[in-house]
């Protein structure tokens, strides 16, 4: 009997959760397992119309009375529900009580930086318990999601986040320099995200400044727009280019020699995936899930979160010094534990299983 999936995410934002779990439902349905996608609630901005995935919303806010209403009735057409996102596990733990429609949650951050108080570990603690399954981005994710919340290890997985393993190799880097506005022969650091304060994109341009001749390319938006601007016209004067979110990043890869991240906290970055399977490596900072993915002195390197701008520039320099083989050595890596073909069976075996529970 064919196990239905419905995956509910928190916004039709293009952001890294939201993305993912759209792309697991398409792979879902190439392995057999019918899957449909609904979002929360639209989410901040809504109505501006780009960077929106095309989803079913069910209401105007996360837990809004008609929208966890709606997700109940459309959970009892389904076997099985995967709630993707810290949003998404009080809805369907609220929605779903009393049904016989089980549901895994999907944790996609750090649950190490989640706790504030023992009210609200207790609180995290009881709706953990109500999924039938929590799935863990790390192995050291899912011990803390043990020992903090009181989840039984037979009820943690671990499968990690994904990419699809071919990509666009036709843009040559002389192209996308170009097309860009960067020198050919200069070096090219790399930055990708939110312009916020845990992503702490002025530390790039910090370290990016101390590379002697590097040039920052960053692509991203968000609160921080104004200080980035400032820190770039202070310490990287002509170079600095910046462009907002940008949703197809091969021409950014393609021009890149290194990229670099320098989030206070992380889960399991797509930016870092999507680097790795274009062959850049990384120089990033060790938090979440990031020392999964940068293998230090083989992909890349990594550094501490409170790292010195020196340290992070001579990592840089490192890295663009062993930029073609650790460029090789990312992707190998991340083709074969990162990316679609690997990371979907497992998705669908987990949920074959739990959709089977109440047959």
């Amino acid at each position: 009997m064919t196990t239905r999936v419905l995956i509910v995410l928190t916004s039709t934002q293009r952001r890294g959760a939201e993305i993912e779990g759209s792309q697991l439902a398409v792979e879902l349905d190439m392995l057999a397992l019918p899957a449909s996608v609904v979002a929360l609630s639209p989410g901040p901005g809504a109505g501006a119309g780009a960077g929106r995935l095309d989803l079913s919303v069910l209401g105007e806010r996360p837990l809004s009375v008609g929208g966890l209403r709606e997700l109940r009735r459309i959970a009892r057409t389904v076997d099985v529900v995967l709630a993707f996102g810290s949003s998404a596990l009080p809805a369907c733990a609220l929605a779903l009580l009393g049904t016989r429609t089980p549901f895994v949650y999907r944790s996609i951050g750090d649950p190490a930086r989640w706790v504030r108080g023992r009210w609200h570990r207790r609180r995290t603690g009881l709706l953990f318990r109500r999924a039938a399954h929590v799935v863990a981005l790390w192995p050291a994710a899912a011990d803390t999601i043990g020992r903090l919340y009181g989840v039984r290890p037979d009820s943690i997985s671990c499968i990690p986040n994904a990419r699809p393993s071919v990509v666009d190799g036709t843009i040559t880097a002389a192209a996308a320099r170009g097309a860009l506005e960067l020198p050919a022969h200069e070096t090219v650091v790399a930055w990708v995200g939110a312009y916020s304060a845990e992503k702490r994109p002025t530390a790039a341009i910090e370290a990016v400044a101390d590379v002697p001749g590097a040039w920052l390319l960053m692509a991203g938006a968000g609160p921080l727009a104004d200080e980035v601007a400032a820190a770039a016209a202070r310490l990287q004067p002509g170079r600095h280019p910046r462009s907002g979110p940008v949703d197809d990043l091969s021409s950014v890869w393609a021009a890149a020699d290194v990229v670099l991240l320098t989030s206070a906290t992380e889960g399991m970055p797509g930016v870092l995936l999507e680097a790795s399977l274009h062959g850049v490596p990384a120089v990033a900072t060790d938090v979440g899930a990031v020392g999964e993915v940068v293998v230090d002195g083989q992909t890349g390197r990594l550094v501490g979160a409170a790292a010195t701008p020196a340290v992070v520039a001579a990592a840089l320099t490192e890295a663009v010094a062993h930029s073609s083989e650790w460029g090789s050595a990312a992707r190998a890596h991340a083709v074969a534990l990162f990316t679609w073909p690997t990371v979907a069976p497992a998705w669908a075996a987990l949920l074959t299983e739990v959709g089977s529970r109440v047959r």
